[in-house]
């Protein structure tokens, strides 16, 4: 390290470092201006960051937008609250004039340029976000209206199914070919354990077959 030559020195009439200025230094300069940060309410952050995360993630994708099966439960509303969000922090940027945002908002949601954007986080979200509620004769009358209400508060659009039909199909095919015409039944006309945990997955896991065949043509229908 010795024999190193050492690094030149230069004065300079400003100072980028805090602390006591020696007499006769100039006035120190900032390298930015000072920034008061605005801490959120935990509220407000989980709105907001799930929302920021959704926006980028849907306009990185390709995709064009959000199907969601709302059961009219505290899951998937919250989910929709969430994306409801995501369109409001959306249009206020698109209302503030961020080229980004405008460029993304064209594209993903479909406005041709030169076109009238969205002014309102409820048109954008009829756009973005689909919303299905498959029910069947388990289902209550009030999730039914909870999810549609809830569309109708965001914007998205609604698409309310009974899979009963569905249901019967799956539930008669394995009573023809498996069990000699016996039906499952759940537990609360007699089933067992086995029939009954057969019976709910039979629901879920037809609900989540027909919302990959939503997603993949609602834009098509």
């Amino acid at each position: 390290a010795s024999s190193l030559t050492a690094p030149a020195m230069v004065d300079v009439d400003f100072r980028l470092c805090g602390g006591r200025r020696p007499a006769g230094h100039p006035q120190q300069q900032h390298t930015s201006q000072p920034i008061t940060p605005r801490v959120l309410l935990p509220e407000e952050e989980i709105g907001s960051g799930p929302a920021c995360w959704l926006w980028d993630y849907l306009r990185r994708s390709g995709a064009g937008g959000f199907l969601l099966p709302l059961s009219g439960g505290a899951d998937s509303s919250a989910v929709c609250a969430i994306v409801g969000a995501m369109c409001q922090l959306v249009v206020a940027a698109v209302k503030a004039g961020d080229p980004r945002v405008i460029a993304d908002v064209r594209r993903v949601a479909g406005y041709p340029e030169g076109s009238p954007l969205p002014s309102d986080p409820r048109e954008l979200a009829g756009r973005l976000l689909h919303c299905v509620y498959m029910g069947t004769v388990n289902s209550s009358k009030e999730t039914r209206e909870r999810a549609r209400l809830l569309c109708e508060q965001v914007g998205a659009y609604h698409l309310s199914l009974t899979i009963d039909s569905v249901v019967e199909a799956v539930v008669g095919l394995f009573a023809a070919a498996v069990s000699g015409g016996r039906r499952p039944a759940f537990r609360a006309h007699g089933g067992s354990t086995a029939e009954n945990l057969a019976l709910q997955n039979i629901q879920a896991r037809l609900r989540m077959v027909l919302a990959f065949l939503l997603a993949q043509l609602l834009p098509w229908a």
